[in-house]
């Protein structure tokens, strides 16, 4: 394990357990990339999943009051169902041509949200929610990239109150905790080889993440904090696609 890349998923974890409390997103725009350049992309849909559910979990009791369950039901459905589908792609596939697939739904996913952030006019509907959560499994299942489809969801239907930041806590605690309870008969050899010290360590910027976001829920500026993650989103989706370009040429 190279030391300088673990020290850079760290505090990337830090940042993505932070913004998930604050917005209910960033977590998997943020970490993926970084995880990924640690472990690889087949090993950071495990690593990605597994923590992020247990964010959701911590953040959960805040929020618990304000989820729209309604709402939960129409996206997690179909993403549940699309979950094995995304294992066996990965599966499938190159693990340079999958970096750079990680990369570029990261920049593609945050430009499309960025874009659709300037619409005045907002659509909902069970197709649009039903799509949405199609999408989420097979991305957040292959490659621990489901957050650009939860980003574009929430600014077209205008879904972006509290409610939304409180049901993508146990949205994600059902999404992310059935790819760590199903993955390892689908894809076993995806499991990254790091000792217990890392495994350990790395749960630590989740935890201070969200007691960060607990305290800064309500007193810095969301949009500053969008930005920053939509920042770091890119740069991160730009190394993964140098890196695995790299590979493939290599």
């Amino acid at each position: 394990m190279d030391l300088v890349s673990f020290v850079v998923a760290l505090v990337a974890v830090l940042i993505g357990a932070t913004g998930q409390r604050m917005i209910g997103m960033g977590w998997g725009l943020v970490v993926t990339p970084a995880v990924a350049l640690v472990a690889g992309p087949l090993a950071a849909v495990l690593v990605v999943n597994l923590y992020g559910a247990l964010a959701c979990i911590i953040i959960l009791p805040k929020v618990w009051r304000e989820v729209d369950w309604r709402r939960l039901l129409w996206i997690a459905i179909p993403a549940l169902v699309l979950m094995v589908p995304g294992m066996l792609l990965a599966k499938g596939l190159d693990t340079d041509l999958l970096r750079v697939l990680v990369g570029v739904i990261a920049i593609v996913g945050v430009l499309i949200t960025v874009a659709f952030t300037s619409r005045a006019r907002t659509h909902d509907g069970p197709v649009l929610r039903l799509a949405t959560g199609t999408a989420i499994g097979v991305l957040n299942s292959s490659v621990g990239m489901g957050a650009p489809a939860v980003g574009v969801y929430s600014l077209v239907s205008g879904w972006q109150d509290r409610t939304f930041v409180a049901t993508m806590q146990p949205f994600w605690v059902l999404i992310s905790g059935a790819v760590v309870a199903v993955r390892p008969f689908v894809a076993p050899e995806g499991s990254p080889d790091w000792p217990l010290w890392a495994w350990v360590v790395l749960g630590v910027p989740v935890v201070a993440g969200v007691l960060l976001g607990n305290r800064l829920a309500h007193l810095v500026d969301r949009t500053v904090v969008r930005w920053a993650i939509i920042s770091l989103s890119v740069l991160g989706g730009a190394a993964l696609i140098v890196t695995g370009a790299m590979g493939l040429l290599g």
